[in-house]
């Protein structure tokens, strides 16, 4: 896999811009044990870089009908690919068995240029590969002509026959797009095979590629490790997504989709690729048990190897549709694949106890600047250049900032500048002369300044009030929302203000429970790489499940604000120090107390959670935090030892 845009270069640093990290011999055979059904079966890779995914084709080709030829094997396989090289690699390997005879199908060409029934086949089997998963906006920064091309990849992909196939966002990976003009190359009951990023399953611009296969596939299956990283020096989490396409709705609808968490690394599962013929039919078979065990499942099951959650198309249908509208507008998915039994048991039993936060709270982003340079000032800065007290306004630009639970407003770094005047009403001010050298540095022409005005582009948060509470968008171990301090907060964080002052510190009490840390974890998007953190989306913050005031007595509101009074007394420490390092090691008399008392009037008095809940939570809370860290930190070597020389046309990387 290579990008569609330019052959990339070589550096670790331009691969993680590009998308390009290479798939493992276990992740391709996984993909093709799934869509290939017989060995005369035509498969495409439409993004195949020097084709790991082709060779690995021809290899359970060749073990599944010994008798097919060199050339009939090559005629069922096809590859594109953009870059020259790689192209040049994949079609050398898939021919080195026999060369001077019939030539590889690999076409060095931009795959969104490919028309079906255009000197190309439209009728495949199978379509697979780890196509590049760039976001949109990175394309700006890795593509010379981006309007043009961007425009025309959306246009190619999007629309067949002048009809447009999906509503994608332009937020959306290029992995998206692939899926889609993927869609004109498969014939009905053709299988679709991909490895790709993971976030689609919980983000808002993820909307339009669920909605997408709901309407176009059987979702089969969307697979994902709890334990290694599948792009070790990618920072991004991966999954495997697996469709079979169908146009009878009804036979949609009726389909189990099955989402599978791999316990173990894959070498648990699936022997070491190697040249000796009867390894790599031990292979294929470890590899189809591994198969039939994610798809034989009708309930959800857990054992140590792996967790599979059934879930019936239809319903997740009807979970993301917007009655009101008429429209879908897509749900979270990830929790299918992640969160514990416990939390769908706890969602049901106490649905009517339950409201989302955004019906009691206001959730806004915090400010934007799109010119920190300009805008953020510490107090060293701001009197060097003399800039006036009353266009200065304490702000909080981390979560680092903040050691408990109230904002100190003497501990803060920065200052950020806050000014509603025009500049014929800033004459004589040291503030009218930072904005004229912030024009000189060109801050007025990007983006986000540009859009306030060209005469207004320093003028931030006009009548912005300070918001009572302020959630974090992105946690490790520590989730402390915390009560404000009269300060602006940045956009990595969230302001909250109660439509019932009154309910101020109830909700901060609600919040700082280790049950909406709980149900937070299982609805934002998991990041790795460098960063083993959960990155939460405004929409997961407004949506967050919390009790309803009104079903809280008099008693337990009292006792729920002087439980959070004594927890903001104390630091916000790691949860591994409040609740424990593992999750075998979880107790109830272990747990921070200041944390346990709110704890224990949120899930044993209100929701009435029996002590083994109440202990399942606090596992599946340190369990995720933990494996997030453990994924992370999952090394290069351990995947690299799985590599084993094999003959020349079946490499084991590509």
């Amino acid at each position: 896999m290579t990008t569609n845009l330019e052959e990339a270069p070589t550096a670790t640093s331009e691969k993680r811009r590009l998308g390009q990290f290479f798939t493992t011999d276990d992740v391709a055979d996984i993909i093709l044990k799934f869509c290939l059904r017989d060995a005369t079966d035509k498969v495409l890779d439409p993004s195949c870089g020097d084709g790991v995914f082709l060779l690995r084709a021809y290899q359970q080709k060749r073990l599944l009908n010994p008798p097919l030829s060199h050339e009939q094997l090559l005629s069922t396989i096809w590859g594109v690919e953009l870059a020259e090289s790689p192209a040049r690699v994949a079609a050398n390997r898939l021919a080195a068995n026999a060369p001077n005879q019939t030539s590889p199908n690999v076409l060095q060409t931009d795959f969104f240029e490919l028309r079906a029934g255009d000197g190309f086949p439209g009728d495949f089997d199978a379509i697979v590969g780890n196509p590049p998963y760039t976001r949109q906006e990175s394309i700006t920064q890795i593509a010379p002509r981006v309007a043009v091309y961007k425009d025309k990849l959306i246009n190619n992909a999007l629309y067949l026959h002048g009809k447009k196939m999906a509503d994608l966002s332009r937020r959306a990976g290029l992995h998206t797009y692939f899926f889609v003009h993927g869609t004109k190359f498969l014939r009905p009951r053709g299988r679709f095979g991909f490895m790709v990023a993971n976030s689609w399953l919980d983000v808002e611009y993820g909307r339009g590629l669920q909605e997408f296969f709901l309407q176009n596939y059987k979702i089969v299956a969307i697979i994902e490790s709890k334990v290694e990283r599948w792009f070790e020096q990618a920072d991004v989490n991966t999954c495997i997504v697996i469709l079979e396409r169908c146009d009878d709705e009804q036979e949609r609808n009726e389909n189990l989709v099955s989402f599978a968490r791999l316990k173990k690394p894959l070498e648990h599962f699936i022997p070491l690729a190697h040249e000796v013929s009867d390894t790599q039919l031990g292979r294929l078979v470890a590899i189809e048990d591994l198969r039939q065990t994610i798809l034989d499942h009708a309930h959800f099951y857990e054992d140590d190897e792996l967790r599979v959650y059934p879930k019936k198309q239809g319903e997740l249908l009807r979970e993301g549709y917007n009655a009101r509208t008429s429209t879908y507008t897509g749900s979270k998915w990830g929790k299918y694949i992640r969160a514990p039994k416990v939390f769908f048991s706890i969602l049901n039993k106490n649905r009517d106890l339950l409201v989302q936060l955004q019906s009691l709270a206001r959730v806004r982003f915090g400010i934007k600047t799109g010119a920190n340079e300009f805008f953020y000032l510490t107090p060293q800065e701001a009197e060097r250049l003399k800039i006036e007290a009353e266009f200065l306004r304490p702000v909080i630009f981390s979560l680092k900032e903040v050691k408990g639970y109230r904002l100190d407003r003497s501990k803060l770094s920065n200052h950020i500048i806050v000014c509603h005047k025009r500049k014929t009403e800033l004459k004589l001010t040291h503030l009218l002369a930072h904005i004229n050298g912030g024009e000189q540095a060109r801050y007025h022409e990007r983006p986000t300044c540009a859009s306030r005005g060209a005469d207004s582009w320093y003028m931030l948060a006009a009548n912005w009030p300070y918001a009572p509470l302020i959630f974090p968008a992105k946690i490790g171990e520590r989730m402390p929302v915390f009560l404000n301090d009269g300060v602006y907060e940045d956009k990595k964080l969230y302001g909250i203000t109660p439509f019932k002052p009154a309910d101020t510190k109830l909700l901060a009490a609600l919040l700082n429970s280790t049950l909406s840390r709980f149900f937070v974890e299982f609805s934002a998007r998991q990041l790795t790489g460098a960063q083993a953190i959960a990155d939460i989306d405004v929409k997961v913050v407004e949506s967050l499940s919390i009790i309803d005031p009104k079903i809280i007595s008099e008693t337990q509101r009292a006792e729920l604000i002087a439980a959070f009074d004594r927890l903001a007394e104390t630091d916000a420490e790691s949860l591994f120090n409040e609740i424990a390092a593992a999750p075998d090691e979880v107790s109830l008399a272990n747990i921070k107390p200041e944390r346990r008392a709110i704890d224990r009037i949120v899930m044993a008095d209100v929701l009435r959670l029996s002590d083994e809940e109440q202990l399942d939570v606090y596992r599946a809370v340190i369990d995720v935090i933990r494996s997030r860290l453990d994924k992370a930190a999952s090394s290069t070597a351990a995947t690299s030892s799985r590599r084993r020389p094999e003959p020349a046309c079946f490499p084991t990387t590509r």
